[in-house]
């Protein structure tokens, strides 16, 4: 996953590299941060869930731009890495009969790659049209027992669950901010909202443990597998101040981005009514850009 990420940046970098030959400029760089992750399972329901605390981790990536004109721009930027968090549930409610208590470890590998035609209307303004994929895949692990309201267990769950959204693509559309504060410092802010759709895997194994039945064995489980078509609507910020000192010195800039999705089941089952669930990243970062 990593060397199609790196790859796409390259290829499309390369393919507007003729446009050097009529005076275009080109900018490549690196961004690197550390973000806190909401993931939207919290809200599916299902045991020990609600209890999800947010994940963290780096997320890091390329960046390549070519200057077109003073006012027409092409760009492909990549985040990538991994974020996990772990928990523990004391006695949530599952229902109204039974409550559960377990550890839990969420760990997810995400890719983000951003790609966007700017035009600038005027020296403080822009907007821009652009592409996004997206890469997810999720390891969701547990030990859970499930306890009757008279705390004696009925059920012992130890399970791993993998979660794999591998094919989310759409559009995005926004407007930027730019205002010169010095002749070397600046501050820019962006603002996009997109509509993606794909197709979100679940695979489910383990083993389990049915006390009713009279067994204390754990059994494993037959390996379930659920694909859904999903579609996914999500607005993006991203504030920066930034330096730019010239004389073929980097531009470094230092960056807030918060990223919030809503994901949903684009399917009708008469047994379950499918909801939009929240996906929300925020952290900081920092860049470094090169201008060729």
């Amino acid at each position: 996953m990593k060397k199609f990420v790196l790859m796409t940046c390259i290829v499309c970098t390369i393919l507007t590299l003729p446009s050097l030959s009529h005076g275009a400029e080109y900018m490549a760089g690196v961004r690197a941060g550390y973000f806190a992750w909401q993931p939207f399972m919290k809200e599916v329901g299902g045991s020990g869930m609600s209890d999800i605390t947010w994940g963290n981790g780096v997320l890091y990536g390329p960046i390549f731009s070519i200057l077109f004109t003073d006012n027409l721009s092409l760009s492909v930027s990549a985040l990538l890495g991994k974020q996990s968090t772990h928990w523990q549930s004391n006695f949530s409610y599952f229902d109204s009969d039974t409550r559960v208590t377990g550890n839990y470890y969420f760990e997810s590998f995400r890719a983000d790659v951003d790609s966007a035609l700017s035009y600038s209307l005027s020296q403080y303004i822009k907007v821009f049209a652009g592409y996004k994929y997206q890469y997810l895949n999720m390891d969701y692990k547990y030990t859970e027992l499930r306890t009757d309201l008279l705390n004696e267990i009925d059920e012992v769950y130890v399970d791993s669950i993998n979660i794999s959204a591998n094919k989310f693509h759409g559009p995005a559309l926004g407007v930027g901010f730019t205002y010169p504060m010095t002749d070397v410092y600046f501050f820019s802010m962006n603002v996009s909202g997109l509509y993606m759709t794909g197709d979100i895997e679940f695979k489910d194994e383990g083993y389990d443990n049915d006390n009713l039945s009279g067994s204390r064995i754990l059994n494993p489980k037959a390996i379930a597998k659920f694909e859904y078509p999903v579609r996914q609507i999500g607005v993006n910020v991203e504030p920066v101040i930034g330096m730019n000192p010239g004389n073929n010195l980097p531009i470094i800039t230092v960056g807030v981005r918060y990223q919030r999705s809503r994901f949903k089941i684009n399917e009708t089952d008469d047994a379950f009514e499918y909801k939009w669930l929240d996906d929300t990243i925020v952290g900081a970062f920092v860049s470094i850009v090169f201008m060729f």
